[in-house]
């Protein structure tokens, strides 16, 4: 058994992470966020891992484009630091809730598979002399 994460392991994760996201999948989501999941918004509210799943099992946050690059994967045995950037066009009850946002995941191997034990976004600032 290997005791480190490899970092296509963990791409392909936060791509069906991701994919979970854009489709507002709350069953999904279930089984790949941790029992101690902690969300941070871009706003710093915080949700706990059943407030996550609840945005979308009561359809509240409805995407209809959710996109993630610029990965950047750094491990630490079994567990993974990611920050990349997201975009998205959502809305949130009726508010719109698209933007740019930078993220950091908190990706951790418990009982055998990956699983997400953390995320916290922030608005995405424009770039230097931009």
């Amino acid at each position: 058994m290997t005791t480190t994460l490899a970092d296509q392991a963990v791409a392909d994760f936060v791509q069906e992470w991701s994919t979970a996201e854009d489709q507002g999948d709350h069953r999904a989501l279930d089984d790949l966020l941790a029992q101690d999941f902690t969300g941070v918004g871009p706003r710093g509210f915080v949700r706990s891992r059943e407030e996550w799943l609840a945005r979308y099992s009561t359809g509240t946050v409805r995407n209809t484009s959710f996109e993630v690059s610029d990965l950047r994967i750094r491990c630490y045995g079994e567990t993974a630091v990611v920050v990349a950037a997201q975009t998205q066009q959502s809305v949130n009850g009726e508010a719109d809730a698209s933007g740019a946002f930078r993220f950091t995941l908190i990706v951790v191997r418990q009982d055998g598979r990956l699983q997400l034990a953390g995320l916290h976004l922030s608005p995405h600032a424009a770039p230097a002399g931009g």
